[in-house]
């Protein structure tokens, strides 16, 4: 049996901008429903080493799989201009206050 799923926090900023930053979420998001990996990448109909490069922000996941992923543990993303970002951002905080 294996041990208990140690839930990872999201990401501090929620803007990705590197491949890296995008499998911390898928991370943390799959470790915060205790899904052990081989378990989410069943969900996901992907295998556990896609599952695994995505998470340690491997780049030769293609763009496809990776949104597939996400969608399908549940972590949606917005496209917005770089521009507003701060504003979103900052709208963001004061929401989740």
């Amino acid at each position: 049996m294996a041990g208990k799923i140690t839930p990872r926090p999201f990401p501090e900023s929620p803007v990705v901008d590197s491949v890296e930053a995008f499998g911390a979420f898928v991370r943390s998001l799959r470790t915060q429903q205790q899904l052990r990996i081989d378990d989410a990448a069943a969900l996901c109909g992907v295998s556990v080493q896609l599952l695994s490069d995505l998470e340690n922000g491997n780049r030769s996941v293609g763009l496809n799989k990776a949104l597939g992923v996400a969608q399908q543990l549940g972590l949606s993303l917005l496209a917005i201009p770089k521009s507003e970002q701060p504003r979103v951002i900052a709208t963001i905080k004061r929401q989740s206050s």
